[in-house]
């Protein structure tokens, strides 16, 4: 009984919102986790952009003025500032690791309650690693993107929106000049975009690879040592290793390589900004203290930036590993309950097999114009070689699977028009590998 060889889908999807957006509505059950993080972050970032202008004050108004009194003012309300940051700060990192704990139990909970519901088709030819991967570290990723990523946008967007608005209350030219980086760095991270979500696709395609083979060699540990497979296994491995490691090392070299030309960018800004700054300084226009705050503004916009740079690559990793949380969970069951199906109560009768096909692999079938009448306490005995079709018989029975031409009865009725829950609820079957359950 040949199976066809497990091929993972290729993930080709463009970079748009509808993935992003089916990732963030995992935080929909817990919108009130995310309204209050959403809101402590927020904030912490306005106090952080606060507190560059307090220093602009401290110099302008106290240090230049030598106002004694203005520099005690000022540093009073930074102290109580300073407090109130702190309880933001401890809120907003409590209610994160809430509420990604929570994110990553209603993935998991998700996905095994699926795998429940799915046929033994999709085992069939699904690798168990593959799987372990999904439920694992695939929803990991995600619960952290929505978490500890979303953070760092939020924080990132807060920061920049109320440094800008700060250097524009300061000196608006000045503030043109580091709007013009912008689309700079727009286009920068256009660019790295698709490079980088396709090295990370295959990354994961990899993982997954790996991880299923780690199951396949512990599994079958006792084949593999009664055929002295140790050395081929081995090479095997070593073979999706590189793979891994090559595809790994692309996918960094390009995040790596993002970061630093967002920085060299930043620093070509700033060094126009203490340039304009200071002409404006010695024409009267700009303070001491303007000119320190716009310098630490720049720093302060220049931090987010790189941080969502970061995120955003980040972001590349995340989408593969949703995609492929997303390709289990929109998974279709081959086998389910027909419209109208029902259970009678009793499941009464001959089991008829009339002129069933079925195959597991359409180029090789397994039986072809099958057929078989069991009377109601008649015992019969299925004998053949080795992959002749003894145990599809009994899944077909059990409807674990469905013929592909043909009609299973039971009791004169299409087995089909009976609901899954009243065949299986009412067959004994003793598998040929029996398995036992931890606990039992």
């Amino acid at each position: 009984m040949s199976r066809p060889q497990f091929e993972e889908e290729e993930f080709t999807t463009q970079f748009n919102g509808r993935t992003i957006w089916r990732i963030l509505k995992q935080t929909a059950p817990h919108w009130p986790w995310l309204v209050g993080f959403l809101l402590a972050i927020a904030g912490v970032s306005v106090l952080d952009s606060y507190f560059t202008y307090l220093g602009k004050r401290i110099v302008d108004e106290g240090i230049v003025a030598r106002d004694v009194n203005a520099l005690t003012r000022i540093a009073v309300l930074y102290a109580g500032l300073i407090v109130a940051q702190a309880a933001g700060v401890f809120t907003f990192i409590y209610l994160t690791g809430i509420l990604g704990e929570r994110i990553k139990y209603d993935l998991r909970k998700q996905m095994f309650e699926h795998l429940q519901e799915l046929s033994f088709s999709y085992f069939d030819r699904t690798p168990v690693g593959w799987i372990i991967s999904r439920v694992t570290s695939d929803s990991n990723r995600m619960a952290d993107l929505v978490t500890w990523g979303l953070l760092d946008v939020v924080w990132g967007f807060m920061n920049i929106t109320t440094a800008i608005y700060f250097m524009l209350l300061i000196n608006w030219r000045l503030a043109v000049i580091v709007f013009a980086i912008v689309p700079v760095l727009l286009v920068v991270a256009a660019q790295f975009r698709k490079r980088i979500i396709l090295q990370y696709r295959r990354v994961r395609k990899l993982n997954s690879r790996i991880t299923g083979a780690y199951n396949e060699n512990i599994q079958g540990v006792r084949v593999v040592k009664a055929l002295c497979r140790e050395e081929e296994n081995l090479r095997e491995f070593g073979e999706l290793t590189g793979e891994m490691y090559r595809a790994s090392y692309r996918a960094a070299w390009f995040s790596a390589l993002f970061l630093p030309t967002v920085q060299l960018i930043s620093a070509l800004a700033l060094g126009s900004i203490v340039w304009y700054g200071g002409l404006q300084a010695q024409m009267g226009s700009l303070t001491v203290g303007g000119i320190q705050a716009f310098v630490g503004y720049v720093t302060f916009i220049l931090w987010p930036v790189q941080d969502l740079a970061r995120v955003y690559a980040e972001l590349q990793h995340t989408i593969a590993s949703a995609e492929r949380v997303f390709s289990l969970v929109d998974a279709e069951p081959e086998v389910k309950d027909r419209p109208g199906a029902f259970d009678p109560g009793t499941v009464r009768g001959e089991i008829e097999f009339d002129h069933v096909d079925f195959w597991y692999d359409e180029a090789n079938p397994v039986l072809r114009d099958f057929s078989l009448r069991v009377r109601p306490g008649e015992t019969i005995a299925l004998v053949g070689p080795t992959g002749g079709g003894k145990t599809t018989i009994v899944n077909l029975v059990c409807r674990f699977y469905e013929p592909k031409r043909g009609v299973i009865r039971i009791g004169g009725r299409d087995y089909t028009e009976l609901s899954l829950h009243a065949i299986q609820s009412r067959l004994g079957v003793v598998l040929q590998s029996p398995h036992l359950f931890s606990g039992t």
